[in-house]
């Protein structure tokens, strides 16, 4: 079990324990005892109450039962039974105001003087109607004092009830009142109480004043609704009875408060302080009697018990203090000596020692720490000597370390190292994109020749080359859009024996892009010799065709049948001659003639020239040039071409179903943009990325050379412009030129 007190010094711990134990011992003990007195106390002072709460209940029952029978007597009174029910058997008669006042001077001549408690006498008729009443009572319904049977119900205690212009404290007891026979309720009689003379004639003989032998306890009657009736304590008392006309003219003595009033009342009457209550039933009336009685006063004996206990025990306490100097002096002293020791030892002051002043237990403690002292000391200094050589190793090993990353971070091809589990390790930032591309991407590799071992059935790429077991491999695969040769091999670390992979990668892609340049180069060298040779050879036969079928078309004027076969002729001379210029043009680099060229000019030029191919495919074309649009600088036939091979291009890409064509030109800038745009069936999306390459056409055999698109091309950025496919798809298909302004 560790120590609660360990962070505590020990001179600081020992006086703490024998001062805890004195306040302990004399705290405790003086608590306990002080606490059984004051249970004692408080159990005396609840019996009492309890014994004073049912002597003032008892008190207060008969007396209400007494003023109850006094009720029942005038309520059997004849002469009070006759008139009430004279006043019954004619409401409106002659004799009503006359029997009345008889009625009311005999209740207060013969009646009200023969109890003093009582302040008012009513008789009321069977629905609560007040008849007559000593204090002149006002007409109305006094439904309260009809019990739920009916008028000729039981023997009825209200609640306590404020009446008047000043809200006095009352009380009623109503009877039932029958005709003189008995067979016939008649009414009710209500005796009006004054509660402070039913209490002083209850409580005022003077044996309750004082008799509990502590300081006066406060009464109070609660009724069935919770309303409170204070009491003061001077209304027990012997003298009470002489107060009893004061009572009466003033409500002396007797307070009526709401149940939350009462709360109110009680909290700022105890201001905080606990109270001592008791409460016991008033007989059937439904009230009950509580008194109350302040603890901090009838505890006042024992309050100081508890102070008196704390003070001796912190006498005591001071006196062991001052017994423990010496303890402190020869004990703790030397043990914070050690301790200091010990922590200088931590820090590194290996040197330190501690002085050596007596032979018990602490000077035997304090050479065991010198000794180890001593020895911590040359073990330091041993393991400082090796620390040093291995700081040096480290160093040696950190330069290489660093050499080699330095070789490896340098190389233009991509390293990877990987485990055994085939992980990366190590690898430079040259193999990151492959790294990301091998471990990071869903999609499967793909050679870029075929592979042997694919056509075998075996795994994917990936999983030939990070196999650490397969034997050594290279291999190029495409990836992020470049080709890459990958050269893999197996080696075995030398220090745990575990196998691993090196990957080596090299990317191609210049040196195949540069490849494909040089094959297209000698290809357009050769195209060039080609053309030069076609264009000798075939343009002069083609002219002596082109000129003997003039000369036929000539001679047969009116033959119709003949004359259609002499322009089919002609149409094909014309396409062979087209076709032998565009390979002189692509494969030549023919200078052009810059001058202003106006777009709308050569595009209605385009647009006559291309009006039989148009009519024939039932196509449509739309030109949209402003007005203000300025002139472009260029070639005015070069230009015309360009645009010529892309409504052509658009016209066949409708086909013969028919459509729109829409040439639209606009200024951007230092720039023209023209858009030619289709309402053809689109590029298909696997060959887009190859229309502009020379000799690739998507039209059948003998309808393209595959040449239109990429001269097109070259003639636009021969005029310090572009040419581009903006969108495509089924909805058809836009190209966008761009040429400088003049």
């Amino acid at each position: 079990m560790r120590d609660p007190l360990h962070a505590v010094p020990v001179r600081y711990k020992l006086p703490l324990m024998f001062i805890s134990v004195c306040l302990l011992a004399f705290g405790v003990g003086g608590y306990l005892v002080s606490g059984s007195a004051r249970s004692a106390l408080e159990g005396e002072i609840l019996a009492r109450l309890e014994f004073q709460s049912r002597a003032y209940a008892t008190a207060l029952a008969g007396r209400l039962q007494s003023l109850a029978r006094r009720t029942e007597d005038f309520a059997s009174d004849g002469y009070i039974r006759d008139h009430t029910e004279a006043l019954l058997g004619e409401p409106g008669g002659a004799r009503t105001g006359v029997v009345r006042e008889e009625l009311r001077g005999h209740l207060i001549r013969n009646k009200l003087p023969l109890e003093a408690a009582f302040v008012d006498l009513w008789i009321l008729d069977s629905s609560g109607r007040v008849l007559v009443g000593t204090k002149e009572a006002p007409e109305g319904d006094f439904p309260q004092a009809i019990p739920p049977d009916g008028p000729a119900g039981p023997l009825v205690f209200s609640n306590f009830l404020q009446v008047g212009a000043d809200a006095r404290a009352r009380l009623f007891i109503s009877t039932p009142l029958f005709s003189r026979t008995g067979a016939r309720p008649l009414g009710r009689l209500v005796a009006w109480v004054h509660p402070g003379v039913w209490i002083v004639t209850s409580l005022g003989g003077g044996e309750f004043a004082g008799s509990s032998g502590m300081d006066p306890v406060r009464l109070h009657l609660v009724d069935g609704k919770g309303d409170h009736l204070q009491v003061d304590p001077t209304l027990a008392s012997g003298q009470a009875r002489g107060l009893i006309p004061e009572i009466l003219e003033s409500d002396f003595g007797t307070t009526l408060l709401t149940e939350h009033a009462s709360r109110v009342a009680l909290a700022a009457t105890r201001g905080g302080q606990d109270l001592f209550t008791k409460s016991y039933p008033v007989g059937e009336s439904g009230w009950s009697v509580r008194v109350d009685l302040i603890s901090e006063n009838a505890l006042a004996p024992v309050g100081g018990l508890q102070n008196r206990f704390l003070g001796v025990g912190l006498i005591l306490a001071i006196a062991a203090s001052l017994l423990f100097f010496f303890p402190m002096r020869f004990l703790a002293r030397p043990l914070q000596h050690l301790t200091d020791a010990a922590r200088r030892l931590r820090d590194g002051d290996f040197g330190t020692r501690v002085p050596v002043e007596s032979s018990d237990e602490i000077g035997q403690l304090a050479q065991s720490f010198n000794s180890m002292a001593s020895a911590v000391q040359e073990r330091t200094e041993s393991l400082q000597s090796t620390a040093e050589d291995l700081r040096d190793r480290q160093r040696e090993l950190a330069f290489e370390r660093d050499r080699m990353q330095a070789v490896i971070s340098s190389m233009r091809d991509g390293l990877v190292v990987l485990d055994e589990e085939g992980t990366p390790v190590v690898y430079n930032r040259a193999a990151e994109p492959i790294l990301e591309e091998i471990l990071e991407s869903e999609q499967q590799l793909h050679p870029h020749h075929d592979c042997l071992r694919r056509d075998r059935g075996s795994a994917e790429c990936r999983g030939c080359l990070f196999d650490t077991s397969s034997a050594p491999r290279s291999c190029m695969l495409e990836i992020a859009g470049g080709v890459f040769e990958i050269h893999a091999t197996r080696f075995v670390s030398s220090a745990s024996g575990r196998p691993g992979r090196v990957l080596v990668s090299r990317d191609l892609s210049d040196r195949i892009a540069q490849d494909e340049r040089q094959i297209h180069q000698e290809r357009l060298a050769v195209l060039g010799e080609v053309a030069a040779v076609m264009a000798h050879e075939l343009n002069n036969p083609l002219a002596a065709i082109s000129m003997y079928n003039q000369m036929t078309a000539a001679e047969l004027e009116g033959n119709e049948e003949v004359l259609a076969n002499t322009e089919v002729i002609q149409r094909n001379v014309a396409v062979c001659k087209r076709t032998i210029r565009e390979l002189l043009d692509y494969a030549t680099d023919t200078t052009p003639e810059i001058t202003a060229v106006h777009l709308a000019d050569t595009l209605e030029d385009v647009s006559a020239f291309l009006r039989p191919l148009r009519e024939r495919s039932n196509v449509a074309l739309e030109i949209d040039v402003p007005d203000d649009l300025p002139e472009v600088s260029g070639d005015e036939v070069q230009i015309r071409q360009v645009f010529t091979n892309l409504v052509v291009n658009a016209i066949q890409a409708i086909g013969s179903r028919g459509g729109t064509v829409r040439i639209r030109a606009e200024r951007e800038g230092t720039h023209a943009v023209v858009e030619v745009e289709d309402d053809g069936p689109g590029i298909p999306e696997e060959v887009r990325d190859k229309i502009f390459r020379p000799f690739f056409t998507t039209k059948s055999r003998g309808e393209g050379t595959g040449l239109g698109l990429p001269t097109a091309r070259r003639i636009a950025e021969m005029h310090g412009g572009s040419l581009r496919c903006i969108r495509t798809g089924a909805q058809g298909t836009c190209f966008q030129v761009r040429l400088s302004l003049a």
